[in-house]
Order: structure tokens, then sequence, then C-alpha cells
């Protein structure tokens, strides 16, 4: 499954932060050279998850972005949500509108469960399940 760009971005963002110290906020400059986010792009997404509870932003010296809850209570599909890019129920691979049991469109039944695996895994998943180390800055 393909996600859009945004949504790509927005989980790639968050996973960075996931892995920093929990008190240690990087700015938008750092965060945007770090994951390779265009900084405009980044800019608007931060916003977005800032909005959502999802992070928090400070001004100033010393300022930047952090998660807003701890790595444990942010789901995927969280972050999904706050930027509008959540996969929906009964929504067409061909773009045909609205399919179903009833009038399947011809990828319906592997569509449907690849799409409810997904859906499952983003509101299984929290950021506390991403390993990895973070580059050094």
């Amino acid at each position: 499954m393909l996600l859009p760009q945004t949504a790509e971005y927005a989980l790639r963002a968050m996973a960075y932060l996931a892995l920093l110290p929990p008190d240690l906020p990087i700015r938008a400059k750092d965060l945007s050279q770090e994951t390779g986010i265009p900084g405009q792009y980044l800019s608007k997404i931060l916003r977005r998850l800032v909005l959502a509870g999802l992070l928090r932003s400070q001004k100033g010296q010393g300022g930047g972005f952090k998660l807003a809850r701890p790595p444990g209570n942010i789901r995927f599909m969280d972050v999904l949500a706050a930027i509008d890019c959540y996969p929906t129920e009964g929504r067409c691979v061909f773009g045909w509108g609205s399919c179903n049991e009833s009038s399947p469109c011809p990828l319906h039944d592997s569509w449907h469960e690849m799409s409810k695996g997904f859906r499952d895994w983003a509101e299984n998943t929290t950021l506390d399940q991403i390993r990895g180390e973070v580059p050094s800055r």
C-alpha cells in the first residue's frame, strides 16, 4: 500500500522524534536535514501535528519540537488522522466510489483484506515500537 507523501513524511518525522530523548527538542531545520523532508513541507506537517496534540513546540533559544505524549501513547493512526491521511473503509481501489460485498469491484476482496490489515496495524502500532538509533547530529 502506498501512502500519500504527506503521510510518509509525518510518520518519518514522528518516528525520528520518538527515537530522541524525551526532553530534547529539535528545531524544524535540523529535523528536515535529519529526515530528508523538505523544510517548508515539514513545517506544515509539524503545525498539524501540534494542533492535533501529538507534538509540542517551543520558540526561542533551546526551542524546537518534541513529542507531546510518551511514544507508547501515540499510535500511527493518530499521526495519520492528524494529517487527514487515515485509511477509510469502503474506498474503492479503482476509484469507483464505494464498493461493497453486494456490489464489489474486481479487486474488492483482496483490497479489503489489505486495507483491513493496514488499518489494524495503524490502530495497534505505537511509536514506542520503533527500533533503531538516531544518527548523531
